[in-house]
């Protein structure tokens, strides 16, 4: 699996992957440059986590029935993000402002945080490369609610040179049954039922909480990991079921699987198979079947950053990714390298290195430059696009890493040797080219190339006319070099412009 590994920090707002149309006679421009000079909580329920005392995340039982019971009731306007805030991220050791990554549609909703541990727990954010950051407790709080009535906790607790064991609390108001991994806890006609799939070695044990417990809870069923290890993943499935059958339970099996779990979720009407890597390290992937095994959702990648949501966001999430889902590429998606890419690469204006697609489609481009020996990161809204891309890139032998992301302001990663863009800034420009730029100047650093390929605002092909640089983009870029222009047309990339470099 090529699915990036990134380090994470907060991500808002995202750009579609599509172009508009290219069609007619399109002026489509490229620039070369260097950028100039660019570089690139609160404790869990009232008790912070002290040097010796074992991190002890958790969850209250009350707020997985209520959010549960909001899910079922749910119509196409709901949205989940505040109760997937409210549940994960506002009464623990996580904040609001450590969420990373989410995503909600119909099927799933996908939530991911981080925060360090320690006498002020905070965000990772900017800190989450940073040595200090790398030497404390550290917390990464995946939530994924398969709708509309099981949630997936995966909480990866990082504690480096401690071999303190770490904690896993659930906060009932009711004593609960438990045997093992398995628990329940009836409220009302509501049944909570616990899967405890990791780690694989631990002790169960329920605890009555004082009296005086700031919380109001009554019972904890605590989880303590048995595993020595600096890593610890508590990854459990809850499943609420709301006064049905007792057929309607979930089953959860765990699956090793090339060294990453692979949970396989059934029903007796789904079946959920998802692929999730340690949260510190991925997002990973889902698919979606009916219990006779007919594909209601393919496998496709989870996100990296958080992406458009509530009702309007998941119309354009749908919009976007609808494009290919359907019997053609999109008009844009050519199907091959552009061609003043392929100009810049062989001519070795631009050298192997390090480099990013920015709205990378269905993936030729990043595909393209990987086969020439970059290290390729691919970022794009569109899970089907990235889908198609993988299986791409896996005929081609080619080795890229996928993000599900907002381009606007994505994940956080190293800065890149080259970036390269072809049709986003031709969408963004008019909605939010100040995030756009803010972008570039993230995965830029002194010295990184950029390459953009953009159509003109007015849309028309002026033979001999040189392409000017956007005067959006004209202060952190300087151009000096010669225009080349091409028409646009279907056995063509449709490209020309400009070549600048920075002074």
């Amino acid at each position: 699996m090529n699915r990036q590994r990134v380090r994470k920090r907060d991500a808002v707002s995202r750009t579609p992957s599509r172009v508009g149309s290219w069609l007619g006679g399109l002026l489509l421009a490229v620039v070369m440059a260097h950028a100039l000079g660019l570089g690139p909580g609160r404790p869990a329920h009232g008790q912070g986590h002290n040097a010796g005392r074992p991190p002890a995340p958790g969850l209250r039982a009350s707020e997985i029935l209520d959010l549960a019971k909001s899910l079922v009731l749910a119509d196409a306007t709901f949205d989940a993000y505040p109760l997937l805030v409210k549940l994960g991220f506002e009464n623990s050791e996580l904040q609001a402002k450590d969420l990373i990554a989410f995503e909600e549609n119909g099927s799933f909703a996908y939530a991911l945080g981080a925060c360090t541990l320690g006498g002020s727990a905070r965000s990772l954010g900017e800190s989450a490369t940073s040595r200090e950051s790398a030497e404390v407790p550290r917390l990464f709080r995946r939530l994924i609610v398969l709708k509309p009535a099981i949630l997936v906790v995966d909480d990866e607790v990082i504690n480096p040179g401690s071999q303190v064991p770490v904690r896993w609390h659930l906060y009932c108001q009711k004593m609960p049954e438990a045997k093992g991994g398995t628990s329940r806890l009836i409220e009302g006609e509501n049944e909570l039922s616990c899967e405890a799939l990791l780690p694989r070695k631990a002790s169960y044990r329920l605890e009555a909480l004082p009296t005086g417990d700031p919380e109001s809870r009554s019972y904890s069923l605590r989880i303590e990991s048995q595993e020595n290890s600096a890593r610890t993943r508590f990854l459990q499935v809850f499943h609420v079921n709301a006064g049905g059958p007792q057929n309607s339970r979930a089953h959860s099996e765990l699956i090793a699987k090339g060294g990453e779990p692979e949970i396989v979720i059934s029903t007796s009407r789904r079946a959920f198979r998802l692929n999730l890597p340690p949260p510190s390290e991925g997002a990973g992937e889902i698919a979606i079947s009916m219990a006779g095994g007919k594909a209601l959702l393919e496998n496709r990648p989870l996100p990296s950053g958080i992406l458009p949501h509530g009702p309007e966001g998941s119309r354009l999430l749908e919009r976007w990714d609808a494009d290919y889902r359907a019997s053609r590429p999109p008009a844009w998606d050519i199907g091959r390298p552009a061609d003043e890419l392929r100009r810049v690469v062989s001519e070795g204006a631009v050298r192997k290195c390090r480099a990013v697609d920015l709205c990378c489609g269905s993936g030729s481009d990043a595909i393209y430059l990987a086969r020439q020996g970059f290290d390729v990161t691919a970022i794009d809204v569109a899970p089907t696009a990235l889908s198609q891309a993988e299986q791409k890139a896996r005929r081609a032998g080619a080795s890229v890493r996928w993000v599900l992301a907002d381009v606007l302001k994505p994940p956080s990663l190293d800065p890149f040797d080259f970036i390269y863009d072809r049709g986003c800034y031709h969408v963004v420009r008019n909605q939010n080219v100040a995030a756009y730029l803010e972008t570039v100047r993230r995965l830029s650093r002194p010295g990184t190339q950029f390459l953009l390929l953009a159509a003109r605002r007015d849309g028309c092909h002026r033979g001999g006319t040189p392409f000017r640089l956007p005067s959006s983009v004209q202060p952190r870029f300087a151009s000096r070099n010669q225009t080349r222009e091409q028409p646009a047309g279907n056995e063509s990339s449709g490209l020309g412009g400009s070549l600048a470099q920075s002074g």
